[in-house]
């Protein structure tokens, strides 16, 4: 067995971006600890698996909602999943 990692492919850096929010991996670093980085990936996984289930459960309930109701739902539900990193934002300001 290898222990050798796999080379998931080239990392996407637009040209635009700034170059000091890459980390030595190549890969996006937004926080002081690359730890916080992974688990806020991970919290984001999370996040999405929470809301196809929103949904599912909508349509089992038979819930009918306008394009227009459901983008309000899930504004409202993307508020609520950021409000700690909102929170910590304006802490710094």
């Amino acid at each position: 067995m290898s222990t050798q990692k796999e080379n998931p492919g080239p990392v996407f850096k637009p040209d635009d971006t700034p170059k000091d929010i890459y980390g030595l991996d190549g890969n996006p670093q937004f926080f002081d600890d690359p730890g916080m980085d992974r688990f806020v990936a991970v919290v984001m996984n999370m996040a999405q698996e929470m809301w196809v289930q929103e949904e599912r459960l909508m349509a089992l309930e038979g819930l009918e909602a306008s394009e227009a109701e459901r983008e309000a739902k899930l504004k409202e539900f993307i508020d609520r999943i950021f409000a700690p990193l909102r929170e910590q934002g304006s802490d710094e300001t």
